[in-house]
């Protein structure tokens, strides 16, 4: 029997991607420096026209008028060299002289799966860089005038002479995925496998205002079945089988709660509340069924999510069977579901 094929790394998969899937690749990647760097908002505006930006990063809420940095996404098959950089810069100068934006990018990154060794070395000498830039548009010559007014241009190299070309920089593609790494979009992008899940912390004595609803539900169920009363906590607890079962319900309820979390550092949004959704859909209807108590009831609807097939979400094998009963809780917080309907009504 043959050995399956070695599965590609993420470089390998990254060498196969088209422009766009390079440039939603960038833009995960930026969007994960959002917190490190300060970003107060991350947005693409990258297409035919692109101003020399294709994805922005905002240092301030006056945007492109105040502090901010671009990110300018390059996908050859061979490597960027300066000749291939050149005019993006150039598209920078003009797009800052035509004000459309007001101030120039603090940092301007080239990001490439490769960065060609004369760009690499001129990146790294900013006035030799500088010098390189103007004696590649003196070669242009009038042929720039073709693309841009000449006032326009004239302005632009005005600019491009008091500039530091510092600010221009390209992305190591080892640092990029390592970053890219941490974000929640690695896993769907490459097929990588999620970290471990962490440990699920225990609940805390008193429940928090984040547990409100489900726990009121869960009081009315306990008022209809032992008698306590549905507007104290501590009765409950102080029930030698209603405070046994709030317990457990409490700890499935910080397990799916760990879950989200995990989640949410760990997967796409939305990834989580899909999953949700799915054990919903596959509870709902057992929830609706009529029963004798709202007890019977809860716990038809949790043996449902214990029994149910959860489909192709990702997080599917890191869920724990207090997971499910865990997302009924969850679901019952936001009044998707009820336990003791009738009172509801």
């Amino acid at each position: 029997m043959m050995a399956p094929p070695p599965a590609l790394t993420p470089k390998q998969i990254l060498v196969h991607h088209s422009a766009d899937q390079w440039e939603e690749f960038v833009y995960e990647w930026v969007l994960g420096l959002k917190k490190v760097a300060g970003y107060v908002d991350v947005v693409g505006i990258g297409g035919s026209n692109d101003r020399g930006a294709d994805i922005a990063a905002f240092l301030t809420t006056r945007k492109t008028d105040d502090r901010w940095h671009c990110y300018q996404c390059k996908h050859y098959e061979k490597a960027l060299t300066p000749h291939a950089a050149y005019p993006e810069m150039l598209k920078i100068f003009v797009a800052v002289a035509e004000k459309q934006y007001q101030v120039l990018p603090e940092r301007y990154v080239f990001v490439a799966p490769k960065t060609g060794a004369s760009l690499t070395q001129l990146l790294a000498k900013p006035s030799e860089l500088k010098a390189s830039f103007f004696r590649e548009v003196a070669k242009l010559g009038s042929r720039l005038t073709a693309d841009y007014d000449e006032a326009v241009l004239h302005r632009a190299l005005d600019l491009a002479q008091q500039t530091d070309f510092s600010r221009f920089e390209a992305g190591s593609l080892d640092t990029i995925l390592e970053q890219h790494a941490t974000t929640p979009y690695h896993v769907r992008r490459f097929g990588t496998r999620l970290p471990e899940r962490p440990a699920v912390p225990k609940p805390p004595p008193e429940h928090s205002a984040d547990e409100a609803r489900y726990i009121q539900q869960l009081l009315r169920v306990y008022a209809e079945k032992y008698g306590c009363s549905p507007h104290s906590p501590d009765e409950a607890r102080a029930h030698p089988r209603a405070g046994r079962h709030l317990q457990r319900q409490r700890e499935a309820f910080y397990c799916a709660d760990a879950l989200r979390v995990f989640a949410r550092d760990s997967v796409p949004p939305g990834t989580y509340e899909s999953l949700q959704d799915d054990v919903y859909d596959g509870v709902v209807e057992v929830e609706e069924r009529d029963f004798g108590t709202g007890y019977d009831r809860l716990n038809a609807v949790l043996d449902a999510a214990r029994d149910m097939e959860l489909g192709a979400n990702v997080l599917v094998s890191y869920v724990r069977p207090n997971d499910r009963k865990g997302i009924c809780h969850q679901l019952a917080n936001e009044d998707r579901l009820t336990w003791c309907q009738e009172e509801e009504r």
